[in-house]
């Protein structure tokens, strides 16, 4: 497990609050997420955003559903980091692997929900999400 930028996407606990998905156009193709860190109170108006390179599959999981005793994260051990590599999962590895070869199983603690996303990497961005045209 390798944690992902800890200083720009982290937790108190909770994880930063999810404030929207995007999707490509026309499709359930994930492109990014926009978010807001924890600390808002020391850092009002703080908006940043994940922007998935390559995402190939995606999960969302209600914080409240959670079984973190099975988890194979333990997220008192990633130095408050909210966003982790599983490299190579066993759920990256249930897929077909034609396309997948550069991939790795990332997985992100937002406040009420996780997200598990299938990509080649995750790229935490300063601003909300724009689509380049």
């Amino acid at each position: 497990m390798r944690v992902v930028d800890p200083q720009k996407f982290f937790h108190d606990g909770r994880g930063p609050t999810l404030r929207a998905v995007h999707l490509a156009p026309n499709s359930a193709h994930l492109e990014a997420i926009d978010f807001v860190p924890p600390d808002t109170e020391q850092n009002p108006g703080a908006v940043f955003h994940l922007r998935f390179i390559k995402a190939q599959a995606y999960m969302f999981t209600p914080e409240e559903v959670e079984n973190y005793a099975r988890s194979e994260v333990n997220w008192g051990e990633t130095n408050m980091g909210a966003l982790v590599s599983l490299g190579r999962s066993s759920w990256l590895q249930s897929f077909s692997p034609r396309h997948l070869g550069n991939c790795e199983h990332f997985r992100a603690m937002f406040y009420d929900e996780l997200l598990d996303v299938i990509c080649e990497d995750v790229l935490v961005v300063p601003g909300q999400f724009v689509r380049s045209r």
